[in-house]
Order: structure tokens, then C-alpha cells, then sequence
């Protein structure tokens, strides 16, 4: 018993120091925006996107896990069953997390069994469905064991990249377990396109070199899941996902269209660390080695009267690391705040980004 006990505390304990968790996460400053304009008027105002040293908190994460569950793969499929758990619980700790579980077969799939959800348990996500009755078994349905020989990965990884619910501006990933070859339809051109336009990173944890080439050919890291246990099972995920941040090329703000219809908003980069700016977009190599700081002008409009609560989010490489809320009038305030209200908006966070703001 004690053993049991000294075991569980040690995986917690190396959850908790895998998990991303650093003293500052990655900020957009101001944080919090308002403003009252006219029909047709637009203010600028100067927005500091702060991308910090170490790997980010606040980052909304959409991660699929695809598994090929032929009858070769059902010590992996047990282990990843016994790891899933540790695994969603290290893979929030980057910010919000969404997760959701395709698989394939032979001649069988489905990209998308259960589609991405917020419960970020191994029941929730689908992955407790794997093999749940036997070899084979997918939520209690017989899919077929294949034979070892090339796969449905294509259409399961294509499925999963075009038919699950991202969510806009998420950092995405498609994690998929497999110890064979892939085969199509579709082809591999048309997977590396669907891929493409879901924006999301393909990992395979690997069990077969050539299960390694095909996830490497499509534009994906592979990482040798051989001989791991479930402690190790987590390591390997949760630093798989963490190092994708760890290097990024542009940072930019947008508001993703949640100010239309009633607010249009742009962007031009101002300054870019030691890149350039083009345009909404500072581009360059950069790393998370250090703290690197990008400034940029945004501008709102006002299109459609009324009263419009909407974020305006710095991302990096098109997913959200910060996000800032903003508030903005259009036409005459439809409810007056209290005196003491009113006082307290003109301070702090809002007071100064009034100090920044140009109307024209």
C-alpha cells in the first residue's frame, strides 16, 4: 500500500513540474479596452504583445487522439488508457484544453468518434472507448483488427483534421498511436492538404519505423513510443506538445471577427523584436529563449449601434496566447454606469489605454 501511495505521488509530482506553469504567461497590454464612438468613427489605439521566456498558460489547446486499434496495438491502447487521465490533466496546464478521439482500422474508421469537448477525461475524450470490451472493440462495437498490413491513417487523420470542431484561433494538435503503414484513399497529398487547412500539428507516437515515415512525410513529428510506461507515456506527450511552442515565426493581434457586426477592427505592426513587420503580421525566427515584446497599432470602428462586448487576442503562428476584452459603444451608451462605476473605469487598465488612443 505504502508503495502504491510513494508511486501515485511521484506521477503527480511529475505532472505538476512537466506541466507548462511559469511566474508570467504571455500578455497583451491593455488588457481590458473601452471606448464610446460615433457611427463611422474609428479610434487607433497601441497594443504590447509580451511573448514570455518558457512555454505559454493561457493558450486554448484542440487536441484529437487518433489510434489505430488493430490487434497488434492492445498493450499500447492499454497504456495510453492508464496514462489518458495524467495526460489532459498535463496538457491544461498550457490553458484551456479541448479534447476529443478518432481511430481507424482496416478497412474501417472514424476521424472523429467523439469530437472535441471540454470534460478532459479519459471517459469525455473518447479514449476509454478504445478496446473497452475486448480486441478490436470500439465502444462496443467490433471495427476489425487489420493485419498488419498499410492502414486507414489517411482517412482517419484527413476525418480528424476537417471534420472535428476547432475552435477559432485554438492551437491544435492530432496525436496519433500506430504500429503500421498507411494506405488510401485518400492520398497522402490530399491528408498534407487537409492538415494544411485545419492548421492543426500532426504527432505520432510510434511503435514501426515505417508508421514513422508516413507521419513524417505528412509534414508530422514522430516520437518511439517502444517499451514506455505509463509515467514516461506522459513525459513523451506533454513535451511533444510543449516544444511545438518553444519556436514561432509571427505574431500578430486580431479580434477573429468577434467584433462584426457591430465593430471593424485592423491591425499594422508597429514593431517586431528582432524581426520585421508586414503588415498585421511581425515575422522573423524567434525563439522562447527570452522575453520578446511586439507593439501594434489597432483600430476599431464603429459599423452598427449598439453596445459590442467583444476579445482582441495576440497570437503566435495563428493560435491565441493572450487575450484582452474589449468594450465598445457605438452611438449613445444605452445603460449610464453609476458615479462610482464611472470613476473606477477611468483608472487603472482602462486610463490607459485611453492615454494611447488616436481618434480619426
Amino acid at each position: 500500500m505504502l508503495s502504491q501511495f510513494i508511486k501515485g505521488t511521484a506521477l503527480a509530482l511529475a505532472v505538476t513540474v512537466l506541466a507548462p506553469f511559469s511566474a508570467v504567461a504571455d500578455s497583451i497590454d491593455p488588457a481590458m479596452y473601452t471606448d464610446t464612438l460615433a457611427l463611422g468613427e474609428s479610434v487607433t489605439i497601441r497594443k504590447t504583445v509580451t511573448i514570455t521566456s518558457g512555454r505559454p498558460t493561457d493558450a486554448p489547446l484542440d487536441v484529437m487522439f487518433v489510434f489505430d486499434v488493430t490487434g497488434s496495438m492492445g498493450g499500447e491502447i492499454a497504456i495510453a488508457k492508464m496514462a489518458a487521465d495524467d495526460i489532459l490533466m498535463g496538457l491544461s496546464g498550457f490553458g484551456s484544453l479541448r479534447s476529443g478521439t478518432g481511430w481507424y482500422s482496416d478497412p474501417l474508421f472514424d476521424g472523429v468518434h467523439v469530437d472535441l469537448n471540454g470534460g478532459n477525461t479519459s471517459a469525455t475524450s473518447g479514449i476509454d472507448d478504445m478496446w473497452d470490451t475486448g480486441s478490436c472493440v470500439v465502444a462496443g462495437a467490433v471495427v476489425g483488427c487489420g493485419g498488419d498490413f498499410p492502414e486507414k491513417g489517411y482517412a482517419a487523420i484527413s476525418e480528424a483534421a476537417s471534420s472535428a470542431s476547432w475552435a477559432p484561433g485554438s492551437n491544435r494538435f492530432i496525436i496519433v498511436f500506430g504500429d503500421a503503414t498507411f494506405k488510401g484513399p485518400p492520398t497522402e497529398a490530399a491528408t498534407i492538404a487537409a492538415l494544411g487547412a485545419s492548421g492543426a500539428e500532426l504527432i505520432g507516437i510510434s511503435y514501426n519505423s515505417g508508421f514513422t515515415s508516413d507521419i513524417e512525410d505528412l509534414g508530422g513529428t514522430a516520437y518511439s513510443g517502444v517499451g514506455l510506461d505509463t509515467d514516461a507515456l506522459v513525459t513523451l506527450i506533454l513535451d511533444s506538445v510543449g516544444s511545438s511552442f518553444d519556436s514561432y515565426d509571427m505574431v500578430t493581434v486580431s479580434d477573429l471577427g468577434g467584433g462584426l457586426p457591430g465593430v471593424g477592427v485592423s491591425t499594422m505592426c508597429v514593431s517586431a523584436d528582432i524581426g520585421m513587420c508586414a503588415g498585421a503580421d511581425a515575422l522573423g525566427m524567434y525563439d522562447r529563449g527570452i522575453d520578446r515584446t511586439f507593439e501594434f497599432d489597432v483600430t476599431f470602428t464603429g459599423l452598427e449601434e449598439g453596445e459590442h462586448h467583444f476579445s482582441t487576442y495576440g497570437l503566435v503562428d495563428g493560435g491565441i496566447v493572450a487575450t484582452e476584452r474589449d468594450w465598445i459603444t457605438v452611438g449613445d451608451r444605452m445603460e449610464i454606469p453609476e458615479p462610482g462605476t464611472l470613476a473606477l473605469l477611468s483608472l487603472g487598465l482602462i486610463g490607459a489605454a485611453f492615454a494611447r488612443r488616436r481618434r480619426h
